[in-house]
């Protein structure tokens, strides 16, 4: 692999992999604008033109998350070759390269628990990873403009299958209510349903959201696969809704929001060592229980399901003490939401 990442070696995945740890910073011109390779795994394009959008995509997060690691690539090359025009400041970051070549979810730490700062808790790659990616993300939000529309798409692959196979996790809005217009966004690019936070977290879009105002989401699109084995087609909605946002800095909205809502009504906690599941391992995210149903249970507790069709998703009791182990969710009218005025 050539040491140099420039207009003529535009593979940022090859090139990512192959300097997981760290990479001179280089830069070179494209037709459309200027790329700066910042840090291994770290990509910015500053269009030649203005723009009122400073867009984030975030993937890899974690490392085995391969098939949205891949769709982007495919959207850069187009970018690099001029297949695709570039109308919207873009950071395009693969967050975890490291447990991307070992083919695992994290080294040490789940990263996607790490960031507004709770990387400073910790001692292990994925801490300085997390800090690394928040400082790229403030220097790419403040070269921009204050009035810009920032927007963070962080990707991802789940462990289990889904009933609904793509869908996006909304971070807590503090009472401030939600954006209409980046639901509609959601829906026309394929996504089945939308998840509405409780609580703040460490997770990164929850940072970018609360730190810089972004419009953010976790975004997951299926099941986790190896590279080489995704096939990206079923990814085809959000390429093209990404790919006519970067084109022309318009954000394409489906006329009939078709989302399903759902809002988190409990945080499942593994609260002993002999905490269980009872649930078996092929069963789906967003799967609903009858009322009574004992869900999971410890020498400490047991968590009863309150209300027939309750469901839950990221099930995991795999998790040290104190860690969640899944988000119990209830069907919402969206009907119900309260929406920000946008302009």
């Amino acid at each position: 692999m050539p040491s140099l990442f420039s207009l003529q070696n535009a593979d940022f995945l090859a090139y990512t992999l192959a300097n997981p740890l760290a990479c001179e910073s280089q830069s070179f011109q494209i037709t459309g604008g200027d790329v700066y390779l910042e840090d291994t795994g770290i990509l910015r394009i500053e269009p030649s033109q203005p723009t009122s959008i400073s867009l984030v995509i975030s993937v890899g997060v974690h490392g085995n998350e391969t098939g949205p690691i891949e769709l982007i690539n495919h959207l850069l090359k187009d970018i690099f070759s001029d297949g695709l025009a570039l109308n919207v400041r873009l950071l395009v970051l693969i967050g975890n390269p490291v447990s991307a070549n070992a083919g695992k979810r994290f080294i040490d730490v789940n990263m996607n628990r790490l960031f507004s700062g709770a990387w400073k808790e910790f001692d292990c790659p994925e801490a300085t990873r997390a800090a690394r990616l928040e400082s790229a993300v403030q220097s790419f939000y403040e070269l921009g403009h204050e009035s810009d529309v920032r927007l963070h798409y962080d990707l991802h692959t789940a462990i289990r299958g889904s009933e609904y196979e793509q869908f996006a996790v909304y971070p807590f809005d503090h009472g401030a209510g939600y954006s209409k217009s980046q639901l509609h966004f959601l829906a026309e690019s394929g996504l089945d349903a939308v998840l509405l936070s409780h609580q703040p977290t460490t997770t990164f879009s929850y940072y970018t959201h609360r730190t810089y105002g972004a419009h953010a989401f976790t975004i997951e699109l299926g099941k986790v696969y190896p590279f080489g084995q995704n096939d990206l087609s079923r990814f085809s909605g959000i390429d093209a809704s990404l790919r006519y946002l970067i084109s022309t800095s318009v954000i394409p909205q489906k006329s009939q929001l078709s989302l399903k809502v759902f809002a988190v009504q409990d945080a499942l906690i593994k609260d002993a060592e002999d905490y269980q599941l009872n649930i078996g391992l092929d069963v789906k995210n967003f799967t609903g229980f009858e009322q009574g149903f004992i869900l999971a249970q410890s020498s400490l507790s047991e968590y009863k399901v309150s209300q027939t069709g309750d469901a839950i998703i990221f099930p995991n009791a795999q998790v040290p003490v104190g860690q969640r182990t899944g988000l119990i969710v209830r069907l919402e009218n969206p009907e119900h939401l309260v929406f920000i005025k946008e302009g």
